[in-house]
């Protein structure tokens, strides 16, 4: 499961990149997002029809799956995406941490507080870890652009809070995550691409730069990237994979360092450790809360 994890985060965190490029290189951002999920998700649809025989979603689970892609895909990244043309994708990154902590707040309101106050505590570690990462290396934005497309981002992962908690639920009903995946690519992109006929200009640029981030999006980000993240919210649960947002932004900011010679200290190390820990705490909360009661009792004895 944790290599799952680890790849999945590899992947993501070179994404932001990616879409930086592409939408640097001119080309129109909800376009650039509407054509990378469309293509994917048939494709997946295509692979799980060969290999599977069977796509179809029951009648009552096909609102569920239009939501998760409105929500996971159409919003999220349709903001995403128009607000990297005003933020740098360190800042986009920073704000996507913010979804672990609000799925952790949905689950305490729904009941589920197993663990709860050591997966706080790895949130907080996990967040801070990201600030002490990426807060240096940013630059200040005043532009009226980039305050909305701050907003706008942060509302996105409010509505990315309720697809991922949407799509769990139609996952322990038994739907395959692949078929999900497929679908809520397909529902998002069509939607985006609509949204760039009534919205961007007709005009594309079409160059190396964007083939080959575009390209990097479809097969990585999407197939493999999202494919991997379903896999994990049906075995672990929403949250653990949600806190691939908290390494996102290290991992970013080394990659951008490598390829474009972005900023790089000994804080994004600092952060790195910080955010790893915070995940550690997540992830076995409940087999930390058991081992720290036996040594508990332990202690209490022994003082005794």
């Amino acid at each position: 499961m944790y290599i799952i994890y680890g790849f999945m985060c590899l992947i993501f965190g070179t994404t932001f990149l990616a879409i930086k490029v592409g939408i640097d290189a001119g080309v129109p951002p909800f376009l650039f997002a509407g054509t990378r999920f469309f293509i994917a998700g048939v494709t997946v649809l295509v692979a799980v029809k060969l290999l599977h025989g069977e796509i179809g979603v029951q009648a009552g689970k096909r609102q569920d799956v239009m939501l998760v892609g409105i929500f996971m895909t159409a919003i999220m990244f349709g903001c995403l995406y128009w607000g990297e043309r005003y933020i740098s994708s360190s800042i986009a990154a920073l704000l996507a941490a913010t979804t672990p902590i609000m799925i952790g707040i949905t689950e305490w309101f729904q009941g589920v507080r197993k663990s709860a106050w050591i997966k706080g505590c790895g949130l907080l570690i996990s967040f801070i870890g990201v600030v002490v990462a990426v807060l240096p290396a940013l630059g200040v934005d005043v532009s009226t652009e980039a305050v909305l497309a701050v907003v706008l981002i942060l509302a996105a992962e409010v509505g990315c809070v309720f697809g991922t908690m949407t799509s769990k639920k139609i996952l322990d009903d038994g739907l395959n995550p692949f078929v999900l995946n497929g679908w809520q690519m397909v529902i998002g992109g069509i939607m985006l691409v609509l949204l760039s006929m009534i919205a961007e200009p007709a005009a594309v640029v079409i160059n190396y730069q964007v083939f080959f981030s575009w390209a990097y999006l479809v097969i990585f980000g999407s197939l493999a990237g999202h494919g991997s993240y379903y896999w994990l919210v049906r075995r672990a649960g929403p949250l653990l994979p949600s806190t691939w947002t908290y390494i996102s932004p290290v991992i970013a900011q080394f990659v951008g360092y490598y390829f474009l010679s972005e900023y790089l200290s000994g804080y994004s190390f600092v952060g790195l450790g910080l955010v790893l820990s915070g995940v550690f705490l997540v992830s076995r909360a409940v087999l930390l809360e058991i081992w720290l009661k036996k040594h508990w009792k332990i202690v209490e004895a022994t003082l005794r």
